[in-house]
């Protein structure tokens, strides 16, 4: 199996020959696999493979807004595209949304872009049911509109339960969103509701991240939106207990969720292609954990 994956990214690696996007994408396979190796942890094949898909939806939503490689601030950005690939987050299923940012024009009056990554519903469902410690089976998201029928039946020792039949083709006004979380145990499960005025807050909230204005996701997919924000008040409440080695690509995506419109950059210049290199302070944390879960592979990750 280890071998199919491996001749499987060779194929891969053989497609990315000749275009100007290619050897980026290949560069950014290249620094992904000096942070690995870096961190004592094997580039896998089918995380390699997964960058290579990530680094080609980068490339489709820069060619989409007619946008070079060379206009593009490149500080960290195979770190990003590491972290996406280690968890296998895949943009062509929206899993998680590539949209490119104008940062203003250089001092050669070159516009350059930096490339924002926003996880969706579906992106941050896939990573809960991959690390969830319960034995949780389904986080179900889904909006309530006028004119639906929504009925929850709450019981803290049964189990929650909920019933729901949508209007078809209902294009109503969004009164609330809910989140069903499905355990194998029944009696776990739960219901979390959040409405309108809630999901209105976290999007008022959302434009610190844009000097007062509303982000690229917020814009385009306003209901995954709503659905994402009801899906992280649910999580809360779950358990999540993540590998060593998934660690900081989990909490790094976290972070980037939380903070990826980070627009404090004016007359930028165009930035060179940077090596990638591990900080000390990185290296002696990794350190730390490595002797940590010497005794235990695994460490808990709880939801603030």
């Amino acid at each position: 199996m280890k071998k199919e994956k491996q001749e499987i990214v060779k194929k891969e690696e053989n497609k990315l020959v000749g275009s100007v996007g290619d050897k980026y994408i290949q560069m950014f396979a290249d620094q992904a696999e000096q942070i690995m190796t870096g961190m004592g942890f094997e580039f896998k094949p089918e995380v390699k493979l997964a960058l290579f898909n990530i680094g080609l939806a980068c490339e489709k939503a820069l060619k989409d807004k007619k946008i070079t490689w060379e206009q593009v601030n490149r500080d960290g950005l195979a770190s990003k595209l590491l972290f996406y690939a280690q968890l296998n987050l895949n943009p062509a299923n929206n899993e998680v949304y590539i949209v490119p940012y104008s940062l203003g024009k250089n001092s050669d009056g070159i516009e350059i872009f930096t490339l924002n990554f926003e996880e969706s519903y579906l992106g941050k469902k896939k990573k809960v049911k991959k690390f969830s410690s319960d034995e949780l089976v389904d986080a179900i998201a889904f909006l309530v509109r006028e004119g639906d029928t929504y009925e929850p039946h709450i019981d803290i020792f049964a189990g929650d339960t909920v019933e729901f039949e949508p209007l078809p083709f209902n294009t109503s006004k969004v009164i609330g969103a809910v989140c069903y979380l499905k355990y194998k145990d029944s009696s776990k499960n739960r219901v979390v509701e959040m409405p309108i005025s809630e999901l209105e807050q976290v999007k008022e909230a959302s434009k610190t991240k844009m000097s007062g204005k509303l982000s690229p996701a917020w814009q385009k997919w306003e209901g995954e939106m709503y659905k994402k924000a009801v899906l992280r008040r649910a999580l809360k409440d779950v358990n999540i207990e993540v590998d060593i080695e998934y660690q900081n690509a989990y909490l790094s995506t976290e972070s980037y969720d939380e903070s990826n419109y980070d627009l404090n950059f004016k007359n930028p210049d165009l930035p060179p292609v940077q090596e990638v290199k591990i900080e000390e302070e990185i290296q002696e944390a990794v350190v730390e954990e490595k002797e940590e879960t010497e005794k235990n592979d695994i460490n808990v990750v709880e939801f603030e």
